[in-house]
């Protein structure tokens, strides 16, 4: 069979601005999976309302073919294609870079493995006996989800996406999570990584029949019941297990349906390992643990179900506890199957951004995004969204937010042990938090009241940067310089304002490498030209020789080594190669002198060791070596020169 090529092409991001009207990104690519014997415009209605909040490129949606040789064979590798163009020659499944996503496979081809072209929206079949491709296997829905995961990845360059499913699309999703052969992941996109590698930030599905159902009968609905996708959307055949849910051999599929080959490899003979047990996940292929899962359920008129799965097959639980337990919630809503995919203040709800830190949606700088203050489960009103960023330098962080009847009653940043660092109580349509920080994980969260937002309106964000001056240091410090390599030390910078009294500005700590080399932030500083004043536990003050130019976001160069002119009066010492500060100053009073000797010599004489002031040389030890050097030096009347 000719091989199909899925064509991705890279549309340029849209102009960020504070247009409140226009659409957002969302932190993540949501994709949309139908259910059975269905297709993408099945949530038009729900598109349609988060396209005015979300991006929504023309180009979103991918279709494919799930049953292309049919009785041919039962592999999943040949059965599932993604043809280039359709039968008009237009070229399809080029999408392009959208927040929001949408799969459809409810499709036939022209059966030309040398120019396959796709016929959209089509329930043909190959022949007789066989199921439709909206109604094919579930195990090669996980498939081709794959496929679509990875291109939504490469076309958007989000590192995950958010999944949601509905009915038979959300068991689509748990087969791309779930399922694992000898060990390995099956579906995921790095299944070398078995923490990280399915790529997936949430979960939400609605009216899916996690437990199964054997319901027979559909309201208007045309289902192929001898399909693929009912027989592993069963949780029995009569009093037998139905294996693609509840484990079992092959040979246990009743020969009413077209086949039995739940796995696709082509073979009958298998023993199939379910995605669930009793009411809750089969542990044997657990959910990820690091994603969070809203199971969205139907209670039609009060009957205990949505008219096609009973209200209690709807979810996974252990007891009253959604499973898996501390990551899963439920909602409970009142429509029959069909209209689950409309209502999408329920799919809004689901879709809630995450209310606990450690599931945070990652953001990055140079883009807007949109987010939602709903209601909870159990008719909480208070909602809290969390965002997590990462700033390579230190400096000005900010977060601008717009908020127009959203509900948003505060946003603030939180370090990375979730500490608030600055918090703002919003007191308009647009507002604003920012704090100065040195360069690491930071958290933006957003709080609200969901009975401020009836009309589901919601909130726009912008994170952005000023990145700090950055100095790149060298210096030696005489007693730790043994004329090879510089011991690692902690020296303490200050810059200072040029003119009189020179005051702090900004501070830092510089750990040196051993060639004397340390690369900092002065994350307070504005741009300007400031005096460096730089502090060691036993040496002498030392600084600039003239102020320096710092400016916000570049790097300033210093090297003190290299010149005894770079040293505020020539206040250096040549030492084997390199120019130094002075060693000796023990008490930190601006001189080396008697005090100084005093000290190292009484630690001396007691054998002091380890990390202490008075070992001027930084062997750890304080010996005669400690007490030459601040001899000498006192000898000398080194002291700091300053302006």
């Amino acid at each position: 069979m000719k091989k199909i090529i899925l064509l991705i092409s890279f549309f340029s991001a849209l102009n960020i601005c504070y247009v409140y009207s226009q659409p957002a990104d969302s932190p993540y690519p949501v994709i949309f999976i139908h259910g059975l014997n269905s297709d993408d415009q099945t949530w038009s209605a729900t598109l349609s309302q988060i396209s005015s909040t979300w991006n929504l490129s023309p180009a979103h949606i991918l279709s494919a073919v799930l049953n292309a040789r049919g009785g041919d064979t039962t592999n999943y590798l040949q059965d599932v294609i993604i043809p280039q163009q359709d039968v008009n020659g237009n070229f399809v499944n080029t999408i392009s870079n959208s927040s929001v996503y949408a799969f459809n496979f409810g499709n036939f081809w022209n059966r030309n493995p040398s120019d396959p072209r796709i016929i959209l929206y089509s329930s043909s079949t190959p022949g007789s006996n066989q199921s439709p491709s909206s109604q094919s296997s579930i195990y090669k829905q996980g498939y081709i989800l794959k496929i679509f995961i990875d291109s939504v990845l490469r076309v958007t360059g989000a590192s995950k996406v958010i999944l949601a499913g509905h009915s038979m699309g959300g068991l689509a999703i748990r087969e791309y999570l779930q399922r694992t052969e000898n060990g390995i992941h099956k579906w995921w996109i790095d299944p070398n990584d078995p923490v990280n590698g399915h790529r997936v930030a949430r979960v939400v599905t609605f009216g899916t029949p996690h437990l199964g159902t054997n319901v027979s009968s559909i309201p208007f609905t045309t289902i192929d019941f001898n399909s693929e996708a009912i027989r592993d959307m069963r949780y029995s055949y009569s009093s037998v297990n139905a294996p693609f849910l509840f484990s079992n051999p092959e040979n246990t599929v009743p020969s009413s349906y077209y086949n039995a080959d739940i796995n696709c490899n082509g073979s009958v003979t298998d023993t199939i390992t379910g995605l669930s047990f009793n009411t809750a996940e089969n542990t044997l292929m657990p959910l990820p643990q690091n994603i969070t899962y809203t199971w969205i359920t139907s209670n039609y008129l009060s009957l205990g179900t949505d008219l096609a799965v009973p209200l209690s097959r709807q979810w996974l639980y252990n007891g009253s506890v959604p499973s898996p337990a501390g990551i899963s919630d439920t909602l409970l809503t009142n429509k029959n199957h069909i209209q689950e995919t409309s209502d999408y203040r329920s799919i809004i709800r689901g879709l809630d951004e995450p209310d606990n830190i450690n599931y945070s949606y990652e953001i990055s700088f140079g883009k807007t995004y949109a987010g939602y203050i709903t209601l909870q489960s159990k008719g909480i009103t208070s909602d809290t969204d969390f965002y997590s960023i990462q700033l390579s330098t230190g400096g000005n962080l900010s977060l601008h937010l717009i908020s127009l009847n959203a509900g948003v009653t505060g946003i603030a940043v939180l370090n990375s042990s979730g500490s608030a660092l600055a918090v703002k109580t919003i007191s308009g349509t647009a507002d604003s938090v920012s704090c100065y920080c040195s360069s690491g994980t930071y958290f933006f969260r957003v709080t609200g009241n969901s009975n401020q937002n009836s009309n589901l309106n919601s909130y726009r964000f912008t994170p952005s940067a000023v990145p700090s001056a950055v100095l790149d240091l060298t210096v030696s410090i005489e007693g730790f310089w043994n004329g090879i390599y510089n011991i690692r030390d902690t020296v303490n910078l200050y810059i200072r304002n040029s003119s009189f009294p020179f005051n702090a500005v900004d501070s830092a700590k510089a750990f040196t490498d051993t060639s004397g080399n340390a690369i900092v932030n002065f994350i307070h500083a504005v741009t300007g030209s400031y005096y460096l004043q730089i502090r060691h536990r036993n040496s002498t003050e030392t600084w600039s020789s003239v102020p320096l130019n710092f400016t916000n976001g570049n790097t300033t160069l210093l090297n003190l080594t290299s010149s005894q002119s770079n040293a505020y009066g020539n206040n250096l010492i040549y030492k084997s190669g390199k120019w130094c500060i002075y060693s000796g100053d023990v008490n930190q009073d601006g001189t080396t002198d008697a005090s100084d000797i005093s000290s190292v010599e009484n630690d001396a004489s007691s054998g002091t060791s380890g990390y202490v002031k008075t070992d001027v040389t930084g062997d750890n030890f304080v010996d005669g070596s400690d007490l030459s050097l601040t001899d000498n030096n006192a000898f000398s009347g080194v002291g700091s020169v300053t302006p």
